[in-house]
């Protein structure tokens, strides 16, 4: 089992950084709380899968990282929306495929034995193809994502730390996602696969082979992001199946003085 040792992107220097180059007003680094406007609110305090050990901080918004409701309770907090769920996978193990599904597994394979090419770039912030097509995908499924700029801000004060991973059949793209690194731990961010690609497995390809990258960079962790299993079951199925632990996390909770 995953300790509570990794890191969340949110909660990473290499985050506030960006938040900073983005224009976003960040009040505290450690833990990092920004503000933001909360309807008839106004602009508060906020942070996101903020530790429990960090409650001191006493942001008006807090979206924690542990399901332990009454520590949240206890400093004065009270639960506004419940908690979702994300995926983190352990780059310890020796074999990365031997927690997989056999599904998964089997998938992979089929993807190894095709002719896919894959391509590892540091990404410095500029216009990538990924981008627009993974912007175009969260229109038509109306979800909500971090927006490209800040993104690209992350990358350009964090060298080195923003990595894009890319699957190609000849010269025709199949799939690509972007991983951020931040301590210990690595998030994958954004990704796209095309249909010829996910019909060729191109993403488990590609998910495999940076998750491999990351740990021999000295990454423990790989967070996959949020599992939603209604809204999103293919999507929650394609992380769990590596093996990812399930975590719930601690929910949405407003200071109520």
């Amino acid at each position: 089992m995953l300790g509570m040792d990794h890191l969340p992107l949110q909660q990473s220097s290499a985050f506030a950084g960006a938040l900073r180059a983005f224009g976003s007003t960040v009040v505290s680094d450690n833990p990092v709380v920004l503000q933001r406007r909360f309807g008839p609110l106004g602009r508060v305090d906020f942070a996101s899968r903020l530790p429990i050990r960090d409650l001191a901080a006493r942001p008006r918004i807090v979206n924690g990282e542990e399901d332990a409701p009454t520590a949240y309770r206890t400093a004065g907090y009270r639960q506004i929306l419940t908690p979702a769920h994300v995926a983190l996978w352990d780059l310890t193990a020796e074999d990365l495929t031997r927690s997989m599904t056999g599904a998964w597994r089997n998938q992979l394979r089929k993807a190894q034995a095709s002719n896919l090419r894959i391509i590892e770039n540091v990404w410095t912030g500029g216009d990538h193809w990924l981008f627009s097509n993974a912007e175009a995908l969260a229109r038509a499924r109306r979800f909500k994502t971090y927006p490209t700029s800040l993104l690209a801000a992350f990358a350009q004060t964090n060298r080195g730390k923003a990595r894009l991973f890319e699957a190609w059949l000849g010269e025709t793209p199949f799939a690509a996602c972007l991983t951020l690194s931040h301590g210990p731990t690595a998030t994958y961010q954004t990704a796209w696969t095309s249909t010829e690609g996910r019909s060729a497995e191109a993403g488990r390809l590609l998910l495999h082979a940076a998750a491999l990258r990351l740990r021999r960079l000295g990454h423990q962790t790989f967070d996959l992001g949020l599992v939603e299993t209604d809204h999103a079951p293919g999507l929650a199925r394609f992380k769990l199946g590596t093996g990812a632990e399930l975590r719930r996390l601690g929910g949405t909770w407003l200071r109520l003085s």
